[in-house]
């Protein structure tokens, strides 16, 4: 019986395998093929599992060449990085040597580093597309870079990240999407690369504070950064708040050197001197005080009312005149204050609220971002005001060679005492009142809520 039944089933098998062998065949292929692919997701599948993502809210709009530069220094590093004081450090280069009076450079490329798609970075891959400036390699690890003329700033120019097409880095994260709304990036997603460790970032745009705190509201992101004010939020749960000093950031009264009234030095020292300090950490030059060539040797305009009146006395304004404060909705009350002070002091005055700087300003109340470098020609030297980075329009001979010197001096400490005499000279013409550093916070959801 059971012989029988053996029989039956091995006929039955055999026939069938002979019919449909193709059938089979092709079954056995999809079954291998399948299981390869679920070995080959399933680390995938881990790391989606046990990787942390941060959601994160950033104000501001940006194109995927204009990400913020935390951002950026994520994906990618530079041939140099940029130290707390703002010097330059070793990255991609690991080190490098100038010569030819600073005007060639010649830099030694780590062999080890690879871009995020597993290719070696090669002295090839480099080219900053700087005008002027040409880029030769020597080999795969030795760059030449040639300058037209010495430029003191330049190893700090080289940090800016090095990308490929496709937002291809060679930092410890990696674009792994990416969408964009026209030309502005909307949402960004990063992720470690290969066995680093940390979360995975995703970044989502906002064209203002509030929609970034509505969006905070709304738990499309866990983390707003850079916002100027946590008060919206300190009555929603209760977040974490860091507050952040923003030392590559000065808010500051800016004066226009080319108006009939406020170009006379008594007059710019009086206003100067009756401003009321304000709360957050003073600023008292034009170079952020964690630069290396930064120094507080300058004359610095505390609140001082008796002597700003006396100053104020002892100028050639008219006692009929009046200026005219323009500021941004951010602004404001700041502005507000300066207002009240200048004209109790005898200068009439009133605040204007713009949303560009408008060409027949007299004074400014704004923020203007610093470089890491401390030069700043395109701020200060005369050349720039029609380059419209010199919002003041001011010109003075002696700062501009200042400038020029420190801009082509290789010797650091050299280049220091430039800088050191440079922001002597501005503070005591005062073409501006550098008031303090921003605050910005960032708001972080407990895990729990």
């Amino acid at each position: 019986m059971l012989l029988g039944r053996g029989r039956f089933f091995w006929w039955l098998i055999s026939e069938l395998s002979r019919k449909y062998w193709k059938a089979i065949a092709a079954g056995c292929l999809l079954g291998i093929s399948l299981a390869f692919l679920a070995a080959r997701a399933q680390p995938l599948a881990f790391f989606r599992a046990s990787v942390r993502v941060e959601r994160i809210g950033i104000v501001g709009e940006f194109t995927p060449t204009t990400l913020p530069e935390e951002i950026q220094r994520r994906v990618s590093i530079g041939l140099t990085r940029l130290t707390a004081d703002g010097s330059a450090a070793a990255a991609v280069a690991t080190r490098w040597e100038a010569t030819d009076s600073g005007k060639t450079y010649v830099f030694h490329l780590n062999p080890e580093t690879a871009w995020h798609d597993g290719k070696k970075l090669t002295a090839s891959d480099i080219n900053y597309n700087i005008r002027d400036v040409t880029f030769t390699p020597v080999d795969e690890t030795t760059l030449r870079v040639q300058l037209p003329a010495a430029y003191g700033p330049f190893e700090t120019v080289v940090s800016k990240p090095l990308f490929r097409r496709g937002l291809i880095g060679v930092g410890d994260y990696r674009v792994a999407a990416i969408r964009l709304k026209g030309d502005a990036v909307e949402y960004l997603k990063l992720v470690p690369v290969g066995k680093q460790e940390g979360p995975a970032y995703e970044f989502r745009f906002y064209h203002t504070e509030a929609a970034a705190i509505l969006a905070y509201k709304l738990g499309d992101v866990d983390v707003l950064e850079g916002v100027s004010s946590k008060d919206p939020l300190l009555q929603w749960g209760t977040p974490q708040v860091d507050q952040h000093v923003s030392y590559r950031r000065i808010v500051g009264v800016f004066f226009n050197m080319r108006d009939t009234i406020l170009k006379e030095k008594l007059l710019r020292q009086a206003l100067a001197y009756s401003i009321p300090r304000q709360r957050e950490e003073q600023a008292i030059s034009p170079i952020s005080k964690t630069s290396w060539a930064y120094t507080d040797s300058v004359r610095i305009y505390d609140e001082d009312v008796p002597r700003a009146k006396k100053l104020f006395e002892s100028s050639l304004v008219a006692t009929t005149s009046s200026v005219t404060i323009t500021t941004f909705p951010s602004y404001v009350d700041l502005a507000q204050v300066i207002a009240g002070r200048w004209s109790a002091l005898g200068l009439s005055t009133a605040v204007r609220v713009e949303r560009t700087i408008p060409s027949d300003y007299q004074v400014i109340v704004t923020a203007i971002d610093i470089p890491p470098d401390p030069d700043q020609y395109a701020f200060w030297h005369s050349t720039q005001a029609s380059a419209k980075t010199n919002i003041t329009g001011y010109a003075n001979a002696k700062i501009d060679k200042l400038l020029e010197d420190a801009r082509q001096e290789g010797d650091r400490e050299k280049r220091k005492n430039l800088y050191v005499d440079f922001q002597k000279r501005l503070m005591e013409d005062v073409p501006a009142v550098f008031l303090y550093y921003p605050i910005t916070y960032t708001i972080r959801r407990h895990p729990e809520r």
